[in-house]
């Protein structure tokens, strides 16, 4: 069976391409995963919903089932199955310090599917998250380990493969070994953002920030109809990129940003690999405000107070940039990916006297403000909400309110600052209940602004509701008495399934979610597979050691997050 294998140089990247110097590569040789060529859908440290992408998505031509090999030589250390996040997922421990994961399986080989459902039927679970000793299932170098799927949170099928460093399970770049993925296509710019940082502080007499596209011509990337730019006091400067990977149309991140202004460095950010403690720290890498109001991610060249990613190299000042009235300031930006091509970007800012601040600005400075270091108890009504320390990466003003609101019990609920307050930790919400209410079916919601309601969660506590939640909004209190619904799926005539693999079911709820779900065949634990996605439950027949040839007795049990239950019960044939 042929394979692709590592290869030892750099493809020569077209000419129109400016080059930077490639990169340092590491010195471990593995074997490519997949058996045919390499097309990349999602990079390492491409910028996801509040965390860094921790892997390489290589794309399946649209199927699954295609086969996946071990990198190299090792033992499986871990297996995990889950209904959301990876899926199907195995990590190989290698005796070169490094650890490789391959996630959203569709199945493991006949060895490890075997183990992993004898798992399953021990622990009464489909979800399992099981850890080998060494040397119990060792693996060579090339060898089948699994076929690749869509399980998890996948959207679509694909193969998401990670290298991480064994000791500290450090994810790092797979690019920064040498591989057979192509890549000739240097970063796109596609805007830059100012941020006037002191009090007073203007970008061409606005005090909010100001957005600023930019254009390819000339071989080069410019501010678009190049305008003149002048600024006050200090500011900090954003910029907004993507990048392709040769044949691909799928937008992927990059690997580093610098920052020189007047050919000083201001700011360096390099996506060399970081740690999942501190992922969610992306949401103060990016302008998250920018990204929820505009849907723009730009990726800011100075660095909040909590900010605690170790991918940086800034100035004295954590990139902000100081420009006096009268001075120019010429500012330049460089943008490479783990191969090697780079984009640059040129432009100048005219200093300027700062402006009077304005009344609102005033009003702003005196509010109350939240110390990000500290902790913050608000309570007004009986309603409460407690933040733990460094819940932010900065300072932010304390802006909380009760609100009238029809849509949730009791009338009202609580304003918690905003959407586009990013905030890092859990915090607690804390709501008075009514004794009249009673307590069936009590759930905590957000409010919408379109006035529909989601599930927050959260559970009874004394005479209190109290809701665990890590993003602003509107929260108040609902009720969920609909117990969730089983259908079978394409079920055929009299329920006879002779002839057929599995029996798939459909399971859904519209509020609180499932929370749990049981399946019984003739009165004992059964395996069925569960797809969160696509609210699925499958059991393949193969894999149930107690069906009879003749009449079964089927039995699912499903609750939601507030209890609510649901029973199913039918006779198949076999």
């Amino acid at each position: 069976m042929k394979h692709w294998f590592i290869y030892c140089s750099l493809l020569l990247i077209s000419a129109h391409c400016s080059v930077a110097q490639s990169p340092h590569r590491s010195n471990w040789d593995f074997c490519f995963p997949l058996d045919i060529k390499p097309v990349v859908s999602g990079s390492f440290g491409e910028i996801r919903s509040n965390h860094f992408h921790s892997g390489l998505d290589l794309g399946t031509n649209g199927k699954t089932g295609l086969p996946v090999f071990a990198a190299d030589q090792g033992f499986v250390a871990r297996i995990s199955v889950s209904p959301i996040g990876f899926g199907k997922a195995i990590y190989i421990e290698h005796p070169s310090g490094y650890t490789t994961v391959y996630a959203h399986l569709d199945r493991f080989n006949t060895r490890f599917d075997s183990v992993v459902t004898a798992l399953q039927y021990q622990k009464e679970s489909f979800s399992l998250q099981h850890y080998f000793k060494p040397g119990t299932f060792p693996v060579k170098r090339g060898e089948l380990i699994a076929f690749s799927g869509n399980s998890g949170s996948s959207g679509g099928p694909h193969l998401h493969f990670e290298v991480r460093q064994t000791l500290d399970e450090r994810p790092i770049d797979p690019l920064s070994f040498n591989t057979p993925v192509e890549d000739d296509v240097r970063p796109q710019i596609t805007g830059i953002q100012l941020y006037p940082l002191s009090p007073g502080g203007t970008i061409n007499g606005h005090s909010s920030p100001q957005y600023f596209p930019v254009v390819f011509y000339n071989g080069a990337f410019h501010l678009k109809s190049n305008p003149r730019i002048k600024s006050s006091g200090t500011i900090g400067v954003g910029i907004e990129v993507l990048d392709y990977y040769s044949d691909s149309w799928r937008k992927c991140g990059i690997h580093s940003i610098t920052l020189h202004a007047n050919n000083d460095l201001a700011f360096q950010f390099t996506m060399d690999g970081f740690l999942f403690s501190q992922t969610r720290y992306l949401n103060s890498h990016i302008d998250y405000a920018e990204k929820i109001t505009h849907r723009r991610t730009i990726q800011k060249s100075f660095l909040d107070p909590f900010n605690l990613l170790d991918l940086y190299q800034t100035n004295s000042e954590r990139g902000r940039i100081r420009i006096n009235p009268g001075a120019s300031l010429e500012l330049s930006y460089e943008v490479s990916d783990i191969s090697g091509n780079a984009s640059q970007l040129r432009f100048s800012v005219e200093g300027t006297a700062l402006a009077q601040p304005a009344a609102m600005d005033d009003l702003l400075n005196k509010r109350s403000l939240i110390k990000a270091g500290k902790p913050f108890v608000f309570e007004q009504e009986g309603y409460a909400v407690a933040f733990p320390p460094e819940s932010f990466y900065g300072d932010i003003p304390a802006s909380f309110e009760m609100v009238p609101c029809s849509s949730v019990l009791q009338g009202k609920a609580l304003k918690v600052l905003d959407e586009t307050v990013p905030v890092h930790s859990y915090f607690e919400i804390t709501i008075p209940v009514d004794p009249a209410l009673g307590q069936r079916g009590l759930t905590g919601a957000l409010v919408m602004p379109s006035g529909k309601l989601v599930a927050a969660g959260g559970g009874i506590r004394g005479t209190d509701f109290v809701i665990q939640a890590r993003e602003g909004g509107l929260y108040g209190l609902t009720r969920d008495t609909v117990p969730p619904s089983i259908r079978l799926v394409s079920p055929p005539v009299n329920l006879n399934y002779r002839g057929r693999k599995s029996l798939i079911v459909n399971i859904d709820d519209d509020f609180s979610g499932i929370s749990h779900y049981q399946g019984r065949i003739n009165g004992k634990w059964t395996l069925f597979e569960y797809d969160a996605k696509t609210n699925r439950l499958e059991c393949l027949f193969n894999k149930v050691p107690f069906l009879k040839k003749g009449e079964n007795k089927l039995e699912i049990l499903i609750n939601d997050g507030v209890g609510n239950e649901k029973q199913y019960v039918a006779v198949f044939k076999y």
